[in-house]
Protein backbone atom coordinates (compact mmCIF):
# COMPACT_ATOMS: atom_id res chain seq x y z
CA UNK A 1 0.00 0.00 0.00
CA UNK A 2 1.30 3.02 -1.15
CA UNK A 3 0.82 6.18 1.40
CA UNK A 4 1.51 10.03 1.25
CA UNK A 5 3.94 11.62 3.59
CA UNK A 6 0.46 12.89 5.44
CA UNK A 7 -0.28 9.21 5.62
CA UNK A 8 2.73 7.81 6.71
CA UNK A 9 2.77 10.67 9.77
CA UNK A 10 -1.04 9.63 11.03
CA UNK A 11 0.18 6.13 11.09
CA UNK A 12 3.24 6.99 12.78
CA UNK A 13 0.96 8.57 15.48
CA UNK A 14 -1.44 5.87 15.59
CA UNK A 15 1.45 3.56 16.14
CA UNK A 16 2.28 5.77 19.23
CA UNK A 17 -1.06 5.42 21.14
CA UNK A 18 -1.75 3.72 23.86
CA UNK A 19 -5.17 1.79 22.73
CA UNK A 20 -5.69 0.53 18.76
CA UNK A 21 -7.60 2.88 17.17
CA UNK A 22 -9.18 1.22 14.99
CA UNK A 23 -10.95 -0.51 17.05
CA UNK A 24 -13.57 2.03 18.13
CA UNK A 25 -14.56 3.07 14.21
CA UNK A 26 -17.60 0.21 14.23
CA UNK A 27 -18.79 2.31 17.51
CA UNK A 28 -17.85 5.89 15.50
CA UNK A 29 -19.84 5.00 12.35
CA UNK A 30 -23.06 4.58 14.57
CA UNK A 31 -23.08 7.74 15.92
CA UNK A 32 -21.64 9.24 12.72
CA UNK A 33 -24.72 8.12 11.10
CA UNK A 34 -27.57 8.23 13.47
CA UNK A 35 -26.88 12.03 14.65
CA UNK A 36 -26.82 13.54 11.55
CA UNK A 37 -29.97 11.86 10.28
CA UNK A 38 -31.55 12.80 13.42
CA UNK A 39 -30.37 16.22 12.94
CA UNK A 40 -32.05 16.42 9.39
CA UNK A 41 -35.12 15.28 10.74
CA UNK A 42 -35.37 18.48 12.99
CA UNK A 43 -34.12 20.55 10.02
CA UNK A 44 -37.37 19.42 8.33
CA UNK A 45 -39.27 20.14 11.29
CA UNK A 46 -37.87 23.91 11.52
CA UNK A 47 -39.18 24.43 8.48
CA UNK A 48 -42.31 23.04 8.86
CA UNK A 49 -43.01 24.42 12.12
CA UNK A 50 -42.73 27.90 13.47
CA UNK A 51 -40.71 26.30 16.71
CA UNK A 52 -37.82 28.05 16.97
CA UNK A 53 -36.38 24.67 19.12
CA UNK A 54 -36.38 22.68 16.17
CA UNK A 55 -33.55 24.88 14.88
CA UNK A 56 -31.51 24.84 17.65
CA UNK A 57 -31.46 20.79 18.28
CA UNK A 58 -31.08 20.11 14.92
CA UNK A 59 -27.73 22.22 14.57
CA UNK A 60 -26.49 20.51 18.20
CA UNK A 61 -27.28 17.16 16.39
CA UNK A 62 -25.89 18.22 13.13
CA UNK A 63 -22.42 19.31 15.34
CA UNK A 64 -21.67 16.77 17.61
CA UNK A 65 -22.82 14.22 13.98
CA UNK A 66 -19.97 15.71 12.27
CA UNK A 67 -17.72 15.45 15.17
CA UNK A 68 -18.44 11.61 15.11
CA UNK A 69 -17.89 11.39 11.18
CA UNK A 70 -14.81 13.30 11.92
CA UNK A 71 -13.81 10.15 14.60
CA UNK A 72 -15.38 7.78 11.67
CA UNK A 73 -12.94 8.57 9.20
CA UNK A 74 -9.65 8.84 11.35
CA UNK A 75 -10.26 5.42 13.12
CA UNK A 76 -11.21 4.22 9.43
CA UNK A 77 -7.90 5.40 8.08
CA UNK A 78 -6.25 3.79 11.40
CA UNK A 79 -8.19 0.38 10.07
CA UNK A 80 -7.14 0.82 6.69
CA UNK A 81 -3.47 -1.29 6.62
CA UNK A 82 -4.54 -4.04 8.82
CA UNK A 83 -8.16 -4.52 6.91
CA UNK A 84 -7.34 -4.25 3.23
CA UNK A 85 -4.65 -6.62 2.67
CA UNK A 86 -6.71 -9.37 4.13
CA UNK A 87 -9.75 -8.60 1.27
CA UNK A 88 -10.42 -10.17 -1.83
CA UNK A 89 -9.53 -8.65 -4.63
CA UNK A 90 -13.32 -7.38 -5.27
CA UNK A 91 -13.52 -6.32 -1.02
CA UNK A 92 -10.74 -4.05 -1.91
CA UNK A 93 -12.21 -2.52 -4.82
CA UNK A 94 -14.85 -2.04 -2.67
CA UNK A 95 -13.06 -0.88 0.08
CA UNK A 96 -10.85 2.03 -2.06
CA UNK A 97 -14.57 3.21 -3.14
CA UNK A 98 -15.57 3.35 0.47
CA UNK A 99 -12.02 4.78 1.52
CA UNK A 100 -12.70 7.76 -1.22
CA UNK A 101 -16.33 8.07 -0.26
CA UNK A 102 -15.70 8.50 3.27
CA UNK A 103 -12.84 11.30 2.83
CA UNK A 104 -15.21 13.27 0.11
CA UNK A 105 -18.28 13.13 2.99
CA UNK A 106 -16.30 14.19 5.50
CA UNK A 107 -14.82 16.97 3.67
CA UNK A 108 -18.40 17.79 2.60
CA UNK A 109 -20.31 17.42 6.04
CA UNK A 110 -17.32 19.86 7.36
CA UNK A 111 -18.29 22.51 4.42
CA UNK A 112 -22.03 21.88 5.41
CA UNK A 113 -21.13 22.70 9.44
CA UNK A 114 -19.40 25.91 7.61
CA UNK A 115 -22.58 26.68 6.59
CA UNK A 116 -24.75 25.93 9.28
CA UNK A 117 -22.60 28.38 11.45
CA UNK A 118 -22.81 30.87 9.11
CA UNK A 119 -26.33 30.61 8.88
CA UNK A 120 -26.64 30.82 12.64
CA UNK A 121 -24.78 34.07 12.85
CA UNK A 122 -26.38 35.75 9.79
CA UNK A 123 -30.10 34.58 11.00
CA UNK A 124 -31.70 34.33 7.13
CA UNK A 125 -34.42 32.27 6.62
CA UNK A 126 -33.71 31.49 3.14
CA UNK A 127 -30.19 29.78 3.80
CA UNK A 128 -32.10 27.08 5.86
CA UNK A 129 -33.68 25.83 2.66
CA UNK A 130 -30.54 26.22 1.28
CA UNK A 131 -28.79 23.46 3.72
CA UNK A 132 -31.77 21.17 3.58
CA UNK A 133 -30.94 20.65 0.04
CA UNK A 134 -27.45 20.39 0.43
CA UNK A 135 -28.14 17.98 3.17
CA UNK A 136 -30.29 16.02 0.99
CA UNK A 137 -27.27 15.53 -1.27
CA UNK A 138 -24.74 14.40 1.31
CA UNK A 139 -27.49 12.15 2.79
CA UNK A 140 -27.50 10.21 -0.50
CA UNK A 141 -23.40 9.56 -0.49
CA UNK A 142 -24.28 8.77 3.29
CA UNK A 143 -26.52 5.94 2.25
CA UNK A 144 -24.32 5.00 -0.31
CA UNK A 145 -20.84 4.98 2.08
CA UNK A 146 -23.41 2.78 4.59
CA UNK A 147 -24.32 0.62 2.17
CA UNK A 148 -20.49 0.06 1.18
CA UNK A 149 -19.56 -0.29 4.71
CA UNK A 150 -21.92 -2.75 5.57
CA UNK A 151 -20.92 -4.72 2.41
CA UNK A 152 -17.70 -5.01 3.58
CA UNK A 153 -18.71 -6.37 6.69
CA UNK A 154 -21.49 -8.63 6.32
CA UNK A 155 -20.10 -9.96 2.60
CA UNK A 156 -16.35 -9.83 2.71
CA UNK A 157 -15.97 -9.81 6.44
CA UNK A 158 -13.83 -6.21 6.83
CA UNK A 159 -12.94 -5.91 10.26
CA UNK A 160 -13.72 -9.53 11.31
CA UNK A 161 -12.62 -12.76 12.17
CA UNK A 162 -13.95 -13.92 9.00
CA UNK A 163 -11.72 -11.64 6.97
CA UNK A 164 -8.91 -13.33 7.99
CA UNK A 165 -10.30 -17.33 7.33
CA UNK A 166 -11.37 -15.64 3.79
CA UNK A 167 -7.44 -14.70 3.06
CA UNK A 168 -6.50 -17.94 1.93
Amino acid sequence: MDFSPWEIKFYDFIDKLPFDLALYHPHMVHFAVALPIVAFLFQWFSIASPEKGYQGSSNLLFYFGVMFIILAFITGKAAAPDVKPTLSIAGQDLFDTHKEIGTYLTLAFMMLMVLQLFSSAIKKEGIKYLITIVMIATFIALFYEIKSGHELVYEYGAGTQMQYENRF
